[in-house]
């Protein structure tokens, strides 16, 4: 087991289970901070990445730890910079991140932390906090923090009561953990967020806006007095229904005894609405800025009239929304009947979007044939009602701007049906027609999107899905710009970019005698997402089969091009990888002498280590454009020959005679030919 450990690359092992081993110093970071893989620190982990110990080479004293992130992360890189360029009091302080070689070929993107002396503030199952230690420690540290952050447009997206420490052994001073490694808000439990990120999946929840960590505050602050996790003993279904029908703030408060100042705190973090939610400002100012109780929040407004649905009346639009999502064949049935438009319109008394949704009613009915216009239908219905909600389609449910990591996250799963959905989803043209609609006049909602240029491009990819290069994983890229390679080649590499790529294929080839493959669906994705140049060659690729001649001679022609682009070195891994790419290519080559002039050129050229060398000497188009053309003359002159042939065979006697008799008049006429020369010559000798 232990020989077993030691040769997996650290991608691997993040996976593991903790082992409290110690073990001597590891590579460093920045030429500063030792980063100790053997040394786990469960405290400070949360979601995919591993959290080890890591020392100062400067300072042997001081304290740090260091989060070695998972390949598939979602790295906070706006975020990060925020911290590096500012130092937070009361915020975890990020002194540096960036790419940790473990090995030759063993990378990881590592960020280290200074280490907070006195640990967890909280740990689930222990004893309930004062309300004095939350409301005059807790709150001030959190809201300090957030009023920089939220000032500088960015939301923390990782507030809970886990992820709060105390800074000094003495436990006197608080600092708020780092969100800064993980997709934002993938670590936090549902109840922790508001109602419009509720049912997207943990990681399609999005960077958020400050408000959503205004109310990740208000259930902190219950986590905190209550001692357990708010709502505990409910699904995430369970928990967004109820607070939808009660509000947020009496759903989640009904079995506590709270204090009426804790009371008047919770209504301004709580609020559903989110404009009428606290900033960071008034909490942080609180005590003077509280001079009436604050309104609480009661959930979703109501209809003035139900709508049955599977059985049960609905009188709110969100929570139809969200049983139509469970429902999705039952939902279609409402709309295609009529019923789902009368409501909205004269219940829901929206006339707007009971316009739009006979629209869809319009369209769903006149598209019978496509498969999938039901399911748009419903997606764009469910929109109507719940505007400010998740976006869902089938099986999956984000917010805007988080299809990126929800599709490094099927990657990562290698879950066939998320990704199966999510290629349906990018193959119509249904996001554009939202993002459009929603845009349309909203600074802020074009913000929240994907951009529109991306879509489009995935659309386009998506058109040629089964050529390489394009499909889902060309999408993943487009999606997701400062994701590293996911090929298996160079997987747990961190490879970020061209050079970095054939570097480390290199190694790859090298170690394996050039019998691996550097060119399969993942990595040309990640190349043609990162080059310009190459898409004739793609073309090359889709249209001629994986070991004929074309395709080989394609592949040799990308990897030239990246060698002399992006990593202009030798490459003998390579090289060996084209010897063995050649032979379909040698095999096309009918001449046997031509054969071996390539050979012999090839072999010569494979020294320099140069791909565009090989190509340039052996000449191999030309090569095979002679050879063919000669073959091609060769075999018209066969053909020739068995036809004269032929034709000899087949004559007839007649033929016979006519060429006895032609044969005779040649031969008098060479006598006579013969005659007269000599006597020419007889008369010349007596003359002279």
């Amino acid at each position: 087991m232990d020989s077993n450990r030691a040769q997996m690359t650290v991608a691997e092992k993040i996976d593991m289970p903790e082992e409290a081993t110690a073990g001597p110093a590891g590579p460093v970071l920045d030429g500063r901070f030792s980063i100790h893989l053997s040394q786990r620190l469960s405290d400070f982990e949360s979601g995919v990445n591993m959290v080890v110990q890591a020392t100062d080479l400067q300072d042997t004293s001081a304290e740090y730890f260091a989060v070695v992130s998972n390949p598939y992360s979602d790295f906070r890189y706006p975020y990060a910079q925020l911290l590096k360029e500012n130092r937070l009091p009361g915020m975890i302080e990020l002194m540096a991140h960036g790419k940790v070689r473990f090995s030759e070929t063993d990378i990881c993107y590592v960020s280290v932390f200074d280490k907070p002396r006195g640990g967890p503030i909280y740990r689930e199952g222990e004893a309930p906090l004062q309300e004095s230690l939350v409301l005059n420690l807790v709150v001030p540290t959190v809201a300090g923090c957030l009023k920089f952050l939220h000032k500088s447009g960015m939301a923390h997206r990782g507030i809970r009561a886990d992820n709060i420490f105390f800074s000094d052994k003495k436990q006197r001073s608080l600092v708020l953990g780092e969100a800064v490694t993980t997709a934002p808000g993938s670590a936090q439990p549902a109840v922790y967020e508001p109602l419009e990120t509720a049912m997207a999946h943990p990681m399609g929840r999005g960077d958020g806006k400050p408000a959503d960590d205004i109310y990740a505050v208000g259930v902190l602050i219950l986590h905190l007095l209550g001692g357990k996790l708010p709502a505990s003993d409910l699904s995430a279904d369970e928990i967004y229904k109820k607070k939808l029908e009660m509000g947020s703030f009496a759903a989640l408060t009904e079995d506590l005894t709270l204090s009426s100042l804790v009371i008047d705190v919770l209504a301004g973090l709580l609020h559903d609405d989110p404009t009428k939610r606290w900033d960071a400002k008034t909490l942080l100012n609180w005590r003077e800025e509280i001079t009436s109780a604050p309104r609480r929040g009661r959930g979703d407004s109501l209809a003035f009239g139900k709508i049955l649905f599977q059985s049960e009346e609905y009188s709110s639009p969100r929570i139809l929304a969200h049983a139509m999502m469970r429902k999705p064949k039952a939902a279609l049935e409402i709309i295609e009947n009529g019923r789902l438009v009368k409501w909205v319109k004269s219940a829901v008394r929206d006339e707007e979007a009971a316009a739009k949704i006979a629209q869809i009613q319009a369209s769903v009915n006149s598209s019978r044939s496509d498969k999938n216009a039901g399911t748009a239908a419903v997606t764009q219905a469910i929109r109507l009602l719940d505007p400010d909600g998740v976006f869902w389609y089938r099986d999956v449910s984000f917010c805007r701007g988080a299809l990126g990591p929800m599709l490094q996250w099927a990657f990562q799963k290698d879950d066939t049906e998320m990704k199966k959905t999510l290629a349906e989803l990018l193959s119509s043209s249904l996001l554009q027609t939202v993002t459009a609609e929603e845009m349309r006049g909203s600074a802020e909602r074009r913000a929240e999107w994907v951009p529109e240029i991306v879509l489009n491009s995935c659309y386009d990819h998506m058109k040629s899905k089964q050529d390489i290069g394009c499909g889902l994983e060309r999408c993943l890229y487009e999606l997701n710009p400062k994701a590293p390679c996911l090929s298996p080649l160079v997987l747990g590499s961190h490879v970020s970019n061209l050079s970095e790529y054939v570097e480390i294929a290199e190694k790859k080839m090298s170690s394996s005698n050039g019998q691996v493959n550097p060119l399969d669906r993942h990595a040309a994705a990640f190349i043609m997402c990162k080059s310009k140049g190459l898409r004739k060659y793609l073309k090359t690729l889709s249209s001629n089969a994986p070991g004929t001649a074309d395709n080989a001679l394609a592949q040799i022609k990308i990897f030239a091009k990246l060698q002399a682009s992006a990593y202009p070195k030798p490459l003998p891994g390579f090289c060996r990888w084209m010897e063995e790419m050649q032979k379909p290519i040698l095999a096309k080559i009918r001449s046997r002498l031509r054969q071996e002039f390539v050979s012999k050129k090839f072999q010569e050229a494979k020294k320099t280590g140069s791909l565009g060398t090989i190509l340039k000497l052996t000449d191999i188009e030309r090569q095979l454009a002679v050879d063919s053309r000669e073959y091609d003359n060769a075999l018209a002159t066969a053909e020739e020959a068995e036809r004269i042939a032929a034709y000899l065979e087949g004559a007839s006697q007649q033929r016979k005679v006519d060429a006895a008799r032609y044969g005779t008049w040649i031969t008098s006429v060479l006598a006579i030919t013969s005659l007269v020369t000599s006597m020419i010559v007889s008369a010349l000798y007596f003359v002279g």
